[in-house]
């Protein structure tokens, strides 16, 4: 049986440490110039924002604040005792109301975050046994999210091989799961998804959702098992 794709850990956070991330991200400039001034710290296509780009927040600092808790437990369970998160992976996401979208935006679509830094060019199929990295996102809900604005749908799946970008299509994601395999669970502010590099995610998002949605994303991993394809980005050791 598939187990259950992500742990939903309810008030990770407290409303006024929610709250304040959300307004030293809303006071970027990138979210009112979505233009190539924010090259490398902006991606205008998906709305996401390197969480290093906003100066009064610290990626190290957030992920200490959640791994006081359930989440942290939850991490260590998964990964060990030894923790590093990965700065430059550290993310802001926006996802819109489908009547809202800036021009150019469109969802994520259907990935693996295990896939991260992986060249499928330069390997052929198949990918290596282990192209799929072991790690850990913590997801954070800024807004409420999952109804009336965009969440995260999962694909439960047993399997922890790497897909190939053909198989993660819509259709072949849908072909190759059962409909009670899908999961969109529902968040309020503060609440934290936490799932492993295998799983299968996408944003979710309904015609008729009026709201938007900000997510935090923080990526831990072993900090005695970094995969040599990460060696380039800073990782800072948590305690």
């Amino acid at each position: 049986m598939a187990q259950a794709p992500a742990t939903l850990v309810r008030r990770a956070t407290d409303a006024a440490t929610t709250k304040a991330w959300l307004a030293a991200i809303d006071a970027h400039p990138a979210w009112r110039d979505r233009s190539s001034t924010h090259v490398g710290a902006f991606n205008s296509f998906s709305s996401s924002l390197r969480l290093a780009a906003v100066t009064s927040l610290d990626s190290v600092e957030i992920a200490g604040v959640l791994l006081r808790g359930e989440v942290g437990a939850t991490c260590r369970d998964r990964l060990g005792d030894e923790l590093a998160c990965d700065i430059d992976q550290s993310w802001v996401r926006r996802q819109y109301a489908p009547a809202r979208c800036p021009s150019g935006h469109t969802p994520h679509s259907w990935h693996q975050d295990g896939a991260l830094a992986f060249d499928f060019l330069a390997h052929p199929v198949p990918s290596p046994v282990d192209a799929l990295l072991v790690m850990v996102t913590c997801w954070i809900a800024l807004s409420a999210c999952g109804f009336d604005a965009p969440g995260l749908e999962f694909a439960a799946s047993d399997r922890p091989d790497l897909l190939r970008p053909e198989a993660l299509t819509d259709t072949a994601v849908r072909a190759g799961h059962d409909a009670s395999a899908f999961e969109h669970p529902i968040l309020e502010p503060g609440d934290c998804l936490v799932f492993g590099g295998s799983v299968l995610h996408h944003t979710y998002v309904t015609p008729t959702m009026r709201n938007d949605r900000t997510s935090l994303e923080i990526r831990l991993f072993n900090a005695n098992r970094i995969a040599s394809r990460l060696r380039g980005d800073r990782f800072a050791i948590l305690k």
